[in-house]
């Protein structure tokens, strides 16, 4: 009898460690009994746990490296203060492994995957409010990326929602077994050269500030889409010293270029460079303050060439031929239910959606993806949406 209720009392202690997840504190030499060590407190902690760390005086770095492969929060302990990292950050991605850092400033460091296979699962790495020289998160396939907030240099990744950062390049690769129903978001970030290589998802590259001054690269390339499937690149500023936009892709699909501003420094220049066929291309209702000249692009329709405009993404005002001027569909239409502007602050994906000028202490909704149009009759309407509170 003794022996039964033994190991009824474990039972019952293993099933609380399993539900109840735990925060573990990092602060400057331990204070307070807290860990004095990142990688300690990784050491210590279990899946589900939350790592909050205190940013040192200064912005003193925590020097060390650290390897990540439980499901961990990680947060800042004062609200809206990085925390700094000198030292490379290694995450081993996992099946149902759930990563999230907030407010990281990796200090002349990256944040990597390892090289592993991951079967039975994804892992989902979220990246919020941080600032890392490299993001390099596609050595491990079957990993899916959300990045809001943050700044870095370059990222490579497979398959998430990218929203709302500074970078200078991100390249989008190939999946080994992506969703079925799935698509991947590039939407309101401010950077320079962007490459989409997929074959695995249907990329929509919206409302972004893309530029690559100097350079004979273009701002936007599309190298790859997958087969059969609409690629949207939309509301989005380009510019580039020679072609803003490039198509390479040689598989069938759809390409639906739509209110983008389109510029290069020099007229003449092409805007679209299409040098494959397929897929089908179709641009209407671009601008651009030179020529608008294509090579390639199989449908054009109300482009708009020596188009006179100011765009100022500071202060998020603009004016002049990019008003009102792009598709008159209601479906396009900007936040104020007017026909949509021309260029990152039209649409409802508006950069101001992503970029406000006093944020404040409030939460920030990183994604929204909600159906413009409601039919009579309609059962149930499929909704997404992803934020942050701190």
């Amino acid at each position: 009898m003794k022996t039964k209720y033994f190991f009824y009392t474990l039972l019952c202690v293993m099933s609380v460690g399993k539900i109840k997840a735990a925060d573990l504190y990092v602060r400057d030499l331990g204070a307070g009994g807290a860990y004095s060590t990142i990688s300690a407190a990784i050491s210590a902690a279990n899946d589900g746990d939350r790592i909050i760390i205190r940013p040192k005086t200064g912005n003193v770095p925590y020097l060390e490296s650290l390897s990540i492969n439980k499901s961990l929060t990680f947060v800042s302990e004062t609200n809206f203060t990085k925390y700094y990292i000198q030292g490379s950050i290694i995450i081993v991605p996992a099946a149902n492994r759930v990563i999230t850092i907030n407010n990281m400033y990796s200090f002349q460091s990256s944040i990597a995957t390892t090289s592993t296979t991951i079967t039975g699962g994804r892992c989902t790495i979220n990246i919020l409010n941080s600032v890392a020289d490299i993001i390099d998160l596609d050595n491990t396939k079957n990993v899916s990326t959300n990045i809001y907030g943050s700044t870095f240099n370059s990222l490579s990744f497979l398959h998430g929602k990218v929203t709302g950062n500074t970078y200078t390049s991100i390249y989008l690769g190939d999946d080994i077994a992506p969703f079925a129903d799935s698509s991947v978001y590039i939407i309101a970030n401010k950077g320079g050269s962007t490459e989409s290589a997929t074959k695995s998802y249907p990329v929509n590259i919206m409302n972004n500030d893309l530029g690559v001054n100097g350079s004979n690269l273009p701002a936007l390339l599309i190298s790859d889409i997958k087969p059969a499937s609409t690629n949207v690149v939309q509301n989005n500023k380009l510019l580039s010293s020679n072609t803003p936009f490039k198509i390479t892709a040689s598989l069938s699909g759809n390409i639906a270029i739509t209110n983008n501003i389109l510029d290069s420094n020099y007229s003449g220049n092409l805007k679209i460079d299409v040098s494959t066929l397929p897929p089908t291309v179709i641009a209407t209702y671009n601008i651009s303050s030179t020529s608008f000249s294509t090579s390639g692009v199989d449908i054009q329709d109300n482009n708009t060439a020596y188009g006179s405009y100011t765009l100022n993404l500071n202060n998020l005002t603009s004016s002049g031929a990019i008003i009102n001027a792009g598709i008159p569909d209601e479906e396009y239409q900007d936040l104020d239910l007017t026909r949509s502007d021309i260029g990152p602050l039209g649409g409802s994906n508006s950069w101001t959606n992503y970029w406000q000028s006093n944020a404040g202490n409030k939460p920030r909704v990183m994604f929204l993806n909600t159906p413009r149009r409601v039919y009579q009759g309609t059962g149930s309407i499929q909704a997404e949406a992803t934020g942050i509170s701190k």
